[in-house]
């Protein structure tokens, strides 16, 4: 039987996704900086016992708010502190959203474009990439996609539950990242009413727009004010202020750029599909009046890239709540083409620009490694890639006997076998070579250490300890005293600080992956 076809389809779907994105999550350390903080902030939560007061190496962390410090710590206590427990909900929520997607589309769309939806999502390394990090992200997804989901579902059949659905999720939203939660729906529902010109005071009644505001207050606030009071508003003060206003009007930390960096995030986000996503939002935006359910789902998309755009600060992460919507317009759209409802025209040009960035997998990945000193000898795990463009070729021979179906299942097979790959192989043979492995191998747990200036953060979770921070040599000179056979460690960038600590014997260096850092250890 079908299980695609079957009265729990959900619970297969569902099944699935989950252990799909829980591969590999064990398996390799938590070592990329925003995964460190995260999981670092929620254990000394649980460790502390405050649920109100998020810190990492004890310094109040005011980036984000406590959705994701909860289920880490939930994930701490069965699992352990480790990278499982601190990933483990980030594939729960991962899988969530593709089932409410794949429902989504299946209610609306029928059961073909669902089934390729799913394929897409699944086949989208990168996003499920995200599914398998230890950040607010996969939560924040969930909550923003029941959101917009739940949106239309409302303005189509006005059925009551979905309205108690669209607030709770926009209130679990902002616990989990703030206010972009209400913002981007917001935004989003405005411009869709103003196209349909149905923005009066009308709809507002209908969708119990007062009401609502007041269930997300009550969902959210308290633990905000308690937040506040707990820290003496700095909080307050540096989430909202700093991590808010400042991301959205000002560059931080280096994350900027020209607008079209937003939109090269979401085609490597959607790859290898999103190739073909600039045809799929063309013809989405054509359904104004035949589909309105495809013409919301291809707003949500363009409403997303156009303010992150705008907007100063540039990450990936941040257009991916409308991921799965560009995944439902491609999916409507090819099977439309796959129905020879829609003809393409200059049909080989995406095939041309996937078959040359599939071969930049292995070679791109051999030469990159082979550069970087501390991965040459795990450059070997880039040939493991050439079954990418061997995929790849094999789908676009398919695509020229017109075997659309054989075509599109060979290129999700490709990349879904990627992301395993990545996070079975690959990651795991990378992480060993982190300043974090490098130290248990070199100085071992037990040997007192003090922190000069700064520190890779991916030594507290690790340890599961915090540090203590030193700003001055003489610091330093009076911590050897007392522990001569300690060690002080730091990865400052800054060439006076690293020369002022020559006097001292340096015991190893080990440059950070994917950080422009290298951690030092000096002895007396």
């Amino acid at each position: 039987m079908n299980l695609l076809e079957s009265k729990y389809t959900w619970v297969w779907v569902f099944l699935f996704v989950f252990l799909f994105c829980l591969f590999g999550d064990g398996n390799s350390i938590i070592y990329i900086l925003d995964e460190a903080k995260n999981s670092e902030a929620a254990r000394e939560m649980l460790v502390n016992g405050d649920w109100f007061k998020p810190t990492f190496n004890g310094v109040i962390r005011t980036d984000k708010p406590p959705f994701h410090y909860f289920f880490m710590m939930i994930g701490y206590k069965l699992f352990g502190v480790n990278a499982l427990g601190a990933r483990f909900f980030s594939a729960f929520f991962g899988a969530l959203t593709i089932l409410i997607t794949y429902l989504s589309a299946k209610k609306h769309l029928g059961n073909q474009v669902a089934k390729i939806t799913l394929g897409v999502l699944l086949s989208s390394f990168y996003f499920i990439q995200e599914f398998h990090l230890a950040v607010p992200d996969p939560y924040l997804i969930f909550w923003m996609s029941l959101t917009f989901f739940s949106y239309i579902e409302f303005y189509l059949s006005q059925n009551k539950k979905a309205l108690l659905v669209l607030y709770t999720a926009i209130g679990f939203g902002v616990l989990t990242k703030g206010p972009i939660a209400m913002v981007m729906p917001g935004l989003v529902a405005f411009i869709h009413l103003i196209l349909y010109k149905k923005l009066n005071a009308n709809i507002f009644l209908k969708f119990k727009f007062f009401e609502g505001i007041l269930w997300i207050a009550l969902l959210s606030i308290p633990w905000f004010y308690v937040a506040h009071l707990h820290t003496d508003g700095v909080f307050t003060e540096g989430f909202f202020f700093k991590h808010n206003l400042e991301r959205f009007s000002g560059e931080m930390e280096g994350h900027g750029g020209v607008f079209l960096i937003t939109i090269g995030f979401v085609i490597l986000g959607m790859f290898p599909f999103s190739l073909w996503v600039f045809r799929a939002i063309s013809a989405g935006l054509k359904q104004a009046r035949k589909n309105i359910f495809i013409y919301y789902c291809t707003l949500v998309v363009l409403v997303f890239v156009g303010f992150f755009c705008v907007s100063a600060t540039r990450l990936p992460n941040y257009t991916m709540p409308c991921y799965p919507f560009i995944a439902i317009v491609l999916a409507w759209w090819l099977s439309n083409v796959y129905n020879n409802q829609i003809v393409v025209k200059a049909k080989h040009m995406e095939w041309i620009v996937l078959i040359l960035i599939a071969l930049a997998f292995p070679i791109g990945g051999y030469v990159a490694l082979s550069q970087e000193l501390e991965l040459s000898t795990k450059s070997w795990v880039a040939i493991v890639l050439f079954f990418v463009p061997l995929g790849v070729g094999f789908a676009y021979l398919y695509f020229l006997k017109s075997s659309l179906k054989k075509s599109f299942l060979c290129l999700v097979a490709t990349f879904m076998m990627l992301s395993l790959v990545l996070f079975g192989l690959i990651f795991p043979e990378l992480t060993k070579e982190t300043p974090v492995e490098k130290y248990k191998q070199t100085i071992g747990k037990e040997i007192p250490v003090v922190v000069y200036k700064r520190m890779d953060a991916a030594f507290p979770i690790n340890f599961k300890r915090t540090y203590k921070v030193v700003n001055s040599i003489e610091e330093v000179r009076v911590f050897f005293q007392e522990h001569p056979n300690g060690v002080v460690m730091t990865n400052t960038r800054n060439k006076k600080e690293i020369n002022q600590l020559s006097i001292f014997k340096e015991l190893f260096s080990q440059k950070s992956l994917f950080e422009n850092h290298t951690t030092r250890v000096f002895g007396k």
